[in-house]
This record gives structure tokens, C-alpha cells and sequence, in this order.
């Protein structure tokens, strides 16, 4: 899998806005340097840039983060520092021990969805 288009995916689900928009703006260039600085200014610049509709949800915004860092890894702009999809898996893994697993085989593509979706849910 493409994991620069994995990138552009999350950041899609995260923002509530498309791709590119209407006037040919590519939406992961307003997230540069989002994640820099302290802590309290990452989470404030995230939720600013972030769908409203997922704010007004019980999202944790930890998860959130770790989806965007996720994300920005994704679009490194050198392809070779990209993080590859069994990372991503690892990472998406690591991140929530409390999922169960929903199928015998808990890297199938249904078991990778549910952990994706723990991350923002």
C-alpha cells in the first residue's frame, strides 16, 4: 500500500475536508509544522485545524495526535524516511492494548480498520 496516500487518508478523516480543494491547494500542506513547539500549542493547533464534528464527539485527542504524527510520517517528503505499513501497523498496534481482536487473524485488513478507528474514536 501507497502510505503516502494512507497519509493524505487520515488527514482527510482527521480534517473533514477533501484532498485538494477547489482552488488546487493540497490539504497536508496546511499542517506544516503543526506538530512543533510545546505540547499545549501542538493539541491547540490540531484542534483549530481539525473537524468540528469530531471536537464535538468524545474523541481523544491523544489518539487524534497520534494520528497525525502517524500521518506526517506517511508524507516525509523523502520517500525513503517514510514509515512502511507494517510500521504503521505496529504503531497503530502498540498504541491501544485494550482493542480485542475481531477475527482469528489479527492483522487482517478488518483487524487493522478497528485499531485505526479506536486511534480517533
Amino acid at each position: 500500500m501507497d502510505v503516502f496516500s494512507f497519509g493524505v487518508l487520515l488527514f482527510e478523516l482527521i480534517s473533514g475536508e477533501k484532498a485538494i480543494d477547489e482552488e488546487g491547494k493540497v490539504l497536508w500542506a496546511k499542517v506544516e509544522g503543526i506538530l512543533e513547539g510545546n505540547e499545549g500549542r501542538k493539541v491547540k493547533r490540531v484542534k483549530e485545524w481539525m473537524d468540528e464534528i469530531l471536537l464535538q464527539d468524545s474523541i481523544s485527542m491523544e489518539g487524534v495526535m497520534r494520528a497525525m504524527g502517524i500521518a506526517i510520517a506517511c508524507l516525509h517528503k523523502d520517500p525513503s524516511k517514510r514509515p512502511s505499513m507494517v510500521d504503521i501497523v505496529h504503531a497503530v498496534s502498540k498504541s491501544d492494548d485494550s482493542v480485542s481482536d475481531i477475527s482469528d487473524d489479527a492483522s487482517s485488513s478488518s483487524q487493522v480498520f478497528a485499531r485505526i478507528r479506536t486511534i480517533l474514536w
